[in-house]
């Protein structure tokens, strides 16, 4: 741009600051300028060179945001292969403008440093001026900042498209942008890549959920039953009581469109059940065991979502030193097949055989391969990760570690994996059935060959490891399915145990007593008792998220009974869970207002379409009211989505 356009250009700016002209720019272009003149006195006649962090400055900046570079660098790079050749590149910069991570063609890394586009690059509204990168931190939104958008008039030539990127808790935590030296004369013709960016940008937003490891559930929602599993558009963490600890800026806006993506603290700690008809003990049957159309849940607006519910855990557990078999005793209190269990465990314990462990979700398939670690006694430790709750791109890097410069954003010294940690002792592989193809190759030669090879290393290292696995999907049929490899099935199962589930077990008396001496273990108070009552209905309850379940309830229970546990201690779901014969005819009187005629519940359900708010709304009581009075009824709440299924069809 020459000094006669500078001038132009800076005439517009001066125009739109004193309104009087406003042109066809964007309202947010124009806010960015009179902010810049306003609030950061800044000068578009200067032409400014880019700023670049030194090194050692910039360093202090990655290892800040390590995860979320390791989370987001497979984005970055599937991004970028769908944009190379259009002389773009790609910029990932944390909240501060500092660029991160980026991916250019090399034979133009040096015109794209020079420009600012580069590792290290500071994009700052208050320190460059309107840029895309800076407005779309200020505004939290996606952005397009177009040639002439631009305040400064040595960014003109550019054109910048950059989507925020929320941590779990609403809080914006990265940019992801892409960027050209030489802009097409039309910013229509960047909606594309806006549209591109703000995709990757969401599902480096969902991969970081999923890696922050906190919640006990995983929940993702969609409009559309087909890419529910593949590609949802919502997705919620939530803690064993079923509260909200974690979202998307997706999941959020649709749980609070009033208060905006900035007020993800209005969200957290709050119930799933506060915003959509679906109870906690629910969540076990949301799972891709269930048909897709019986996974149909209401929120209370109205609207309607497919859901899927995954239970997660830490992924990556290091106990060394924990001993199940001396802190615990014994596997059971008098069930068959866990004696059967216990009496072939006794034979094998010795043995180089390795285990897999089939089984429900919460039927304490990790508590056995401590339980085995703990026999042993190994002077190794027990080292598990869940494969189901990292991304696909990281489970390699977790797994096998990486060398020095193996890839952008990795650690200087490099890693150790979780392989070579477990050298000595016992690798626990939970949710095998989920790991990808390509690495289920990698990890047979490791069990064929014991040795290891890092990333971006070409020496192997010999490492002694006894593998358990364990799957609550049946690894036979997925070999039959052609989603896992049948060599590695062979190899991982020398023996295969199957753990109960809850409701198949004899000894669930033994179990609760258990559980309560357990969590007062190292307390000064009396061990917790429990009423015959309660007793007894936690011994009907049928228990679809099996011990974990069993012992989340009982920690609760315990905390509201202090010292003893009623009944009324127990979730309302329990109480009348387990009271299977009760009057499936029952009546409600209706409210003042409305016929006082009794109706039957199930009728009145019929009338109303299956709409609970509509039903509460009927009677003049609140909607956990009348999911008391339909579990006491013995009218399964899985009606509804069924319900809600025909309705649609």
């Amino acid at each position: 741009m020459n000094q006669s356009q500078d001038v132009l250009h800076v005439e517009e700016i001066q125009s739109v600051i004193n309104e009087t002209h406003q042109g066809d720019r964007d309202q947010e272009i124009i806010d960015s300028w009179r902010r810049c003149i306003q609030v950061h006195e800044l000068n578009p006649f200067e032409r400014r060179s880019a700023y670049i962090l030194p090194e050692e400055n910039l360093r202090e900046h990655v290892d800040e945001a390590e995860d979320l570079l390791r989370t987001a660098r497979f984005g970055l790079e599937t991004l970028y292969q769908e944009i190379v050749g259009y002389n773009y590149v790609v910029l990932l910069t944390n909240s501060q403008g500092v660029t991160l991570d980026y991916l250019c063609d090399p034979d133009k890394e040096s015109a794209f440093r020079k420009a600012g586009l580069y590792l290290g690059a500071e994009w700052l509204e208050e320190k460059v001026g309107t840029n895309g990168i800076g407005a779309c931190i200020y505004t939290g939104k996606p952005i397009t900042v177009h040639k002439t958008d631009h305040f400064h008039a040595s960014h003109i030539s550019l054109t910048c498209t950059a989507a925020p990127i929320y941590d779990p808790f609403g809080n914006l935590a990265a940019v992801l942008d892409v960027s050209a030296l030489q802009a097409p004369r039309s910013k229509n013709s960047q909606s594309f890549a806006q549209q591109l960016v703000s995709i990757w940008a969401s599902r480096i937003e969902m991969a970081a959920l999923i890696n922050n490891y906190k919640s006990e559930w995983l929940v993702t929602f969609s409009k559309s039953s087909v890419f529910l599993e593949i590609a949802p558009d919502y997705a919620i963490s939530l803690n064993s009581s079923g509260r909200i600890n974690g979202m998307t800026s997706k999941a959020l806006a649709l749980l609070n469109p009033k208060k905006g993506i900035h007020q993800g603290n209005e969200v957290l700690n709050e119930l799933l059940s506060d915003y959509f008809e679906l109870r906690m003990e629910e969540l076990p049957l949301m799972n891709r065991n269930t048909p897709v159309h019986k996974r149909l849940v209401r929120m209370h607006n109205g609207e309607t979502y497919f859901i899927s519910a995954t239970q997660t855990r830490q992924p990556v557990r290091n106990t060394l030193g924990d001993t199940p078999y001396k802190a615990y005793g014994v596997l059971h209190g008098g069930d068959k097949k866990m004696e059967s269990i216990a009496h072939k465990l006794d034979k094998l314990v010795e043995a180089e055989v390795n285990i897999l462990l089939q089984g429900e979700t919460g039927t304490g398939k990790e508590f056995l391969a401590k339980y085995i670690h703990g026999m042993r006694r190994v002077p190794g430790p027990f080292i598990a990760i869940n494969c189901a709750a990292i991304p696909e791109n990281l489970i390699e890097s977790e797994l096998f570690g990486y060398e020095n410069g193996a890839f952008t954003g990795a650690r200087a010294k490099g890693k150790i994996g979780l392989i070579e940690q477990a050298n000595g002792g016992i690798l626990f592989l939970d949710e095998i059935g989920d790991m990808p193809l390509n690495l289920q190759a990698r990890l047979l030669r490791v069990l064929a060959e014991k040795e290891v090879m890092r990333i971006g290393s070409s020496k192997t290292k010999h490492i002694h490891i006894r593998v358990i696995c364990a799957s609550h999907r049946n690894l036979r049929e997925l070999v039959e399915a052609g989603e896992f490899r049948e060599d590695l099935y062979y190899r991982v199962a020398g023996i295969t145990f199957t753990m109960p589930a809850l409701r198949e077990r004899e000894d669930l008396k033994w179990l609760i007593n258990r559980i309560l001496a357990k969590q007062h273990k190292g307390q000064k108070e009396s061990v917790t008792t429990i009423s015959r009552e309660a007793e007894e209905v936690l011994l009907q309850y049928g228990w679809p998220g099996n011990i974990r379940q069993l012992e989340n309830i009982l920690e609760l229970a315990k905390l509201l009974g202090e010292g003893h546990i009623n009944l009324s201690d127990l979730p309302e779901e329990i109480q009348f869970g387990g009271k299977s014969k009760s009057d499936p005819s029952i009546t409600f009187k209706t409210s003042a207002e409305q016929d006082p005629e009794s109706i039957s519940l199930y009728d009145l359900l019929e009338e109303m379409n299956w709409n609970i708010s509509a039903v509460s709304k009927r009677m003049g009581c609140d909607r956990k009211t009348i999911y008391r009075h339909m579990k006491k009824a013995g009218i399964s709440v899985k009606r509804l989505s069924h319900q809600w299924t025909e309705n649609m069809n």
